[in-house]
């Protein structure tokens, strides 16, 4: 348990740092294209955590999920 402790802390330092040090670089950028986010400076260990990039869900759930979307807008007009 209390090395569960020291391993978060130290992840979240090396967090800070990440986010400072991507913070000086991007100031020193004269094109916006040039920025990047901390997980592109350089990587740690907790990034596959957070599945930056990766949908949450399939083309099919997302289509369904407009539909349903739809339908409700649409039950709400029809009640005004």
């Amino acid at each position: 348990m209390l090395g569960e402790a020291h391993t978060i802390k130290q992840n979240l330092e090396w967090e800070r740092t990440r986010y400072v040090a991507t913070m000086l670089f991007n100031i020193n950028c004269s094109k916006r294209a040039q920025m990047i986010t901390p997980d592109k400076l350089f990587p740690l260990p907790q990034d596959v955590y957070l599945e930056r990039g990766k949908p949450k869900s399939e083309p099919k759930q997302a289509m369904e999920f407009l539909k349903r979307v739809e339908q409700m807008k649409q039950k709400n007009q029809s009640k005004k």
